[in-house]
């Protein structure tokens, strides 16, 4: 998530848009960790990468359940009226987003992986599985719709029309 917001900054900033960096603006990325710049690609290098060739999956998952139980706490100091509130519950979902990175990357774990999607899964069907996500909008009367959809349609043949008599008249 924390490199996904580093990204975003980036693509946002007029000036790297313009393709210019002032020192303010340097130095307002650089607080940001995970940001690369042409002087600093050690990401690139494969001796510096992290080998994922073992996870220990065991170790994950209870690792993992410490981060369960802190989101778990946080939750229920939250009504249960406000867990469908994004805007409420936003900061406490990264917290164990960030979380569950950090014990992924710790153990040499992929992210994310089959023990953090069973995670989020428990997560969502508990948390989130009665929230909806689409406001309960009325169809449009049946008029609406009809002249909506017949007006374009009876339109065509007097454009057509139009252009053949205008052609006409050219020659």
């Amino acid at each position: 998530m924390l490199h996904l917001s580093g990204l975003l900054l980036l693509l946002l900033d007029p000036s790297m848009i313009c393709g210019q960096t002032t020192q303010d603006n340097r130095i307002v990325f650089e607080e940001r960790p995970n940001v690369t710049y042409e002087d600093n690609e050690n990401f690139q290098t494969q001796d510096s990468q992290i080998s994922y060739s073992h996870c220990h999956e065991e170790d994950l998952k209870y690792n993992v359940g410490w981060c369960w139980e802190s989101f778990n706490e946080s939750m229920s100091e939250l009504s249960k009226d406000n867990w469908c509130n994004m805007e409420i519950v936003i900061r406490n979902y990264n917290k164990l987003t960030e979380c569950i990175e950090y014990e992924c990357n710790l153990l040499e774990c992929f992210y994310p992986n089959h023990v953090v999607e069973e995670l989020f899964v428990r997560i969502h069907q508990q948390y989130f599985s009665s929230c909806n996500n689409e406001e309960d909008l009325p169809d449009a009367p049946a008029g609406v719709v009809l002249i909506s959809t017949l007006l374009p349609i009876l339109l065509i043949p007097f454009i057509v029309y139009i252009v053949v008599w205008k052609s006409s008249l050219r020659d």
